[in-house]
Parts: C-alpha cells; structure tokens; sequence
C-alpha cells in the first residue's frame, strides 16, 4: 500500500500507516480511520486506540486487539499506571491470536544476557533450510512482527525473533537501548549454537542488522529493512531550522544547559516534537534531552569496514546500496 494521509500530525499519521501496512487480518481499516483520523493530543489517541481495542477483544478478534493494544500503549509515559496494564494486555492478545486464530507452532525463551534476559521467539519448521534472525528497532515488541515474517517459515526458514536492550520486555529487565546491538545478537547465535545465518532488520532495527553483521561473521548476510545509518540525525530531524541546527551545534559544543532548553521549549509547543522523548527505552533516570542524544552518536555505519558479505537495504520500496565500504547488493 502507498503511504496515506490520514492524520494530520505526522506522528500520529506515521503510526496509523504502520499498522495497515500489516494488511486486514491486524486491523479493520475502516475501524481504524474512522477512529483515529482526528486525534490531536496523546490523551486522545490513547482513548481511541483502547477503545478499539477492548471492542475486538471482546468480539474475539485478539490479533486486531494485540495491534490496537500496542498503539495505545505507544505514546505512554513510563510513570503512567496505565502503561504495563495495556503492555500486558498488548501481549496477551497477541499470544491469543497466535494460538486460537493463527494456529502457529513456537517455542519461547530467555536467553541469558548480562545477568538478566532477553525475549525470544523461535518458530522452527521440519527440515529447515537455514536460519533468520529478525529484530526490530527502537522500543518494538517481538511480537507485533510475526505476522510479517511467519510466511518465511511457510517457505522453510527457521525464524528466531528477539528483543534487544530498551525493547520489549528488556525494558523490564532494566537493559536499555544501545548502540552495541551486536552483543545481544551475538548471545543470541551463542545460545541457540547458530553457526551460520542471515539477518533482517526493522526499522531502527536495520541499523542493529548491519552493525551486527559487521561484528560477528556467522552472520554471512543482512537485510536492512530499512535504513538507519545515522542515530544523531535521526533524533534531531523531528526539529525545524533554525532549532535543529542549534541543536547539532549545542551537541557538538557541549552545551548541555542551552541543549536541554532548546529542546524544552519547542516540545511544549507542539506534539510533534516530543514523541522520540517520551519514550522510556533510550535510558534510565535522569531523562534530559542531553543524556538523551548522548545515547545516538555511536549509532553510523560510516565507520564500519568489515561487512563484506551481502548486505540489502531497503528505502522505502527501493533497494539501495549505502556506504559503499559495508555493503553491497547481489
């Protein structure tokens, strides 16, 4: 499908075309639109998305329910009583989903990292022909992806989805976002005794793909599904000139008091500027704008030389080739 106006925060639109993507076995477009066309503040999507999905909860239709229970919990604050209730709920109905409506065959583990967990799910066909890890990006669920790559396990593939630090129940666990992706994903080849298998990442995830493909060579290919290739940029897009500029500046310079009041002042004028920050997956205590952007330097691929094996991306319906040193198409 080709990405709609229906809303005219971009935020809020963004998320909207995220789910119908996922096709009408994860949503009732209509119910959808119908719903959340008009929403203008969070407190509003929230009420939208929730009621939504009690309804297909009710009515037994627990994948519609899963993904509506997903976007209400989207834009919530951590210190929000509301927010593990409707994570909670979120999961539940997926797994109900997966169970009752999609009839999937998995397994579900904790691997062991750093002391504490990360989130898998392994779905394993007879007589596999090779292996994919899948993650996503950002702060996702593992779970919100099944539907998108279970047709791979119809073709033979063993799938593994997992969830890295600051996603999922990782946020549970006190492991938060980073930028070195690729030791969890090397935990995870370790755990499962994964001597060769190719990668896809989504989203913000496509960064995580490809950094990891670079560090651990079991890894003999990557999909980038789609690209990331600079964390700072990202972060800081969202903002308009002149503000973005003073930012990257502020940033460069250290200037941690005019950062913090830059961003301060523009995310209390408008909504679109403050989603990225509510966000409770990038660090713990204190959340500051500064500590905030300190999390997303690390995360280029320029640097990275040794991803010599082959490597797609994709942008947002075209393949392209980035950084000609770490990846090429074939």
């Amino acid at each position: 499908m080709s990405y709609e106006m229906i809303n005219s925060i971009p935020q809020f639109n963004f998320q909207i075309n995220r789910i119908l993507t996922y096709g009408n076995l994860a949503c009732n477009r209509e119910e959808v639109i119908n719903n959340v066309a008009k929403v203008r503040t969070f407190d509003e999507w929230y009420i939208a998305w929730q009621k939504i999905a009690v309804k297909n909860e009710q009515e037994r239709r627990y994948l519609c329910a899963g993904y509506y229970y997903r976007m209400a919990e989207f834009f919530l604050k951590s210190d929000i009583s509301e927010k593990d209730v409707v994570y909670k709920k979120c999961v539940e109905n997926f797994y109900k989903a997966f169970d009752f409506e999609l009839h999937l065959q998995y397994e579900k583990y904790r691997i062991p990292f750093k002391g504490k967990a990360l989130h898998s799910l392994k779905f394993s066909p007879v007589n596999a022909i090779g292996t994919v890890l899948v993650c996503g990006g950002y702060d996702s669920f593992i779970e919100e992806f099944v539907l998108q790559v279970y047709e791979f396990v119809k073709q033979g593939y063993e799938i593994i989805l997992f969830e890295g630090p600051g996603q999922g129940k990782s946020i549970q666990e006190n492991l938060y976002f980073s930028y070195d992706f690729e030791k969890a994903t090397s935990a995870v080849l370790d755990y499962f005794g994964i001597r060769q298998c190719a990668m896809v990442g989504i989203s913000w995830g496509g960064y995580f793909a490809l950094r990891s493909a670079a560090y651990d060579k079991r890894i003999t290919a990557a999909v980038a599904y789609d690209v990331m290739d600079n964390g700072l940029e990202v972060m800081t897009d969202i903002f308009p000139e002149p503000i973005r500029s003073m930012i990257r500046f502020s940033y460069k310079y250290h200037w941690q008091g005019a950062l913090n009041k830059l961003v301060d002042i523009i995310r209390k004028k408008s909504i679109l500027q403050i989603g990225l920050f509510l966000k409770d997956c990038i660090l713990p205590e204190p959340k500051r704008p500064m500590n905030f952007f300190k999390a997303s330097p690390p995360m280029i691929l320029q640097p990275l030389q040794n991803c010599s094996h082959r490597t797609y991306c994709f942008w947002p319906e075209k393949k392209i080739t980035i950084y000609p040193e770490i990846s090429s198409t074939g």
